[in-house]
Parts: structure tokens; sequence; C-alpha cells
């Protein structure tokens, strides 16, 4: 008989089920093979998987899936681990703890803590360094932006009017084009949030991110900066939306989030 595994799908960034960024958790997977977990991954048809384990000791092991093999991680899909842990469907026999330490499979360790209404987590700063890329830029984004940055995860536009960033329509070939996966464009706020923020990865098959809790690594020190403030409330104009509060703590980026259960159940993996 195949293994089952409890099954979780949690909204992200949003405590509206028809917003935010919806991410599968998989948890009580026992001795489940990578590629039963890939093919969970596939079966579920969703980009990645996270897959929270045991705990042991202070650390409780958590790893990423794609249909294609293990993955690095991702924001999104790190808060709905941590909503399965901390907001009870995970411990359903005993209380659920207020925070968690995530080891993740490179090493690294996601602390995360409930804040009220939301979850926080804290992740690595990200650095970004300015080039001059606007002209390619504004040709993929239909914008000109001020200011171009670039880091690792993707290019980053920076705009002064968050209309433009509402009202932006890129033309996903020639986002493709640029020698990164993605193009993050974000302006201040405005009256509703401090900033905002939309992400582009048509390259890997995401031509809009719903929500993009890699990107703040990214962009929150830079607007911290500028606008003079630690904490900042930013906007995703995606068409679902999300809101994240994040602070700038150096070394570290807290981007914190609403979330919304809205499956729980069983999965059978695959015996191979």
């Amino acid at each position: 008989m195949p293994p089952h595994a409890k099954l979780f799908q949690v909204v992200t960034f949003s405590a509206n089920p028809l917003g935010g960024n919806p991410a599968f958790v998989l948890t009580d997977v026992g001795e489940a093979t990578e590629q039963a977990l890939m093919a969970a991954c596939s079966m579920l048809g969703t980009d990645v998987v996270a897959v929270v384990g045991k705990g042991t000791g202070e650390d409780t092991p958590l790893r990423f899936f794609t249909k294609h093999g293990p993955h690095p991680g991702a924001g999104h899909a790190t808060l709905a681990a941590a909503h399965a842990v901390l907001r009870g469907g995970f411990t359903a026999t005993k209380q659920a703890p207020s925070a968690v330490s995530f080891r993740q499979a490179n090493g690294e360790r996601r602390a995360a803590h409930v804040e009220g209404d939301r979850i926080s987590i804290d992740f690595p700063a990200m650095p970004a360094i300015q080039v001059d890329r606007i002209s390619d830029i504004q040709a993929a984004l239909g914008a000109a932006p001020r200011e171009t940055w670039v880091a690792p995860f993707g290019y980053v536009a920076i705009f002064n009017d968050p209309l433009v960033i509402a009202e932006m329509r890129p033309d996903p070939a020639r986002v493709s084009d640029l020698d990164r996966n993605a193009v993050i464009a974000t302006a201040p706020g405005g009256k509703a949030s401090d900033i905002v923020i939309r992400v582009f990865a048509p390259k890997v098959g995401l031509p809009e991110d719903p929500v993009c809790g890699t990107a703040h690594r990214i962009i929150v020190p830079y607007w911290a900066k500028r606008l003079g403030r630690a904490k900042l409330h930013s906007r995703q104009l995606s068409a679902r939306g999300g809101d994240l509060w994040c602070e700038d703590r150096g070394d570290y980026v807290a981007i914190a989030g609403e979330t919304c259960l809205i499956i729980e159940g069983t999965v059978r993996l695959s015996p191979g």
C-alpha cells in the first residue's frame, strides 16, 4: 500500500482565499523518496511543494521539491510551511507552538514566529548592485525606470509612481531575453502602502508572480535606506494581490504576512 502524507494548501500573504500566493505543504511523509515527492509536486500541478519533517532538537527539517527535483526554497512556500506548524494543523494533538526554526537541506535556518494575525520569518538579505540597464528594462516593461539594479535572483527596476507599476504591461519575450530569471518593478506606495511591487518571470514559466517573498529580500534594504525607516508595508499589485510587512535588520529581512488554510487532507505518495 503506497504511503500517505498529510496535505495542506495555504494562501500566503493574504487572509483572502482568492488573494495572496497559494502553496502546498506535505507533512508526515515518512521514508518517501525524492522521486515520490517530485511525483507529488507534479500530481498537485504546482511549481514547488514544501515538505516539513519531524523536529530534531531545536530544528524542524524543511525541504522543497519541484517536479524536476530538489529546490532551494521559496518565500511563500516557507510561509505556508510555517502556517502548517504554527497554526495547529501540523500538531493537531497538542497546542501549536508560537515559533519554529526550520533547517533547510543546505543547512540554512529560517526562524518563524507568530506575530498577531501574521507569521513573520527571517530571511537573509540579498545584496544588489546598481547597473545601467535602463533602456533594456524599458523595452521589456514598457516604461522607463529611474534606476536599475541587479541581483542573482533578477533585475530591479525603480520607478517613482505606483500607478506606473499598476498599469504596467510587460513584453514577456523581452523579459525572457534578459540574463536573469525575473524582473522586479517597484515604486513608493503612496497612501495605501509604503512601497508597491510586481514581479515578472516568464523565463521560468511564471508570467507574473502573485506574491513574491524572495524579491523583498532585495528591495527592502533599498527602500529602507531611501525612505529612512526600517519597517515597511509592501503591496504586491498582481491580479491576486498581497500584503507583506517587512523590516530591514541589516543582514536579515523579516517578512510577515497573513495566511489562510484552504485545503487540508491526505495524499497518496507513489512507492518509488
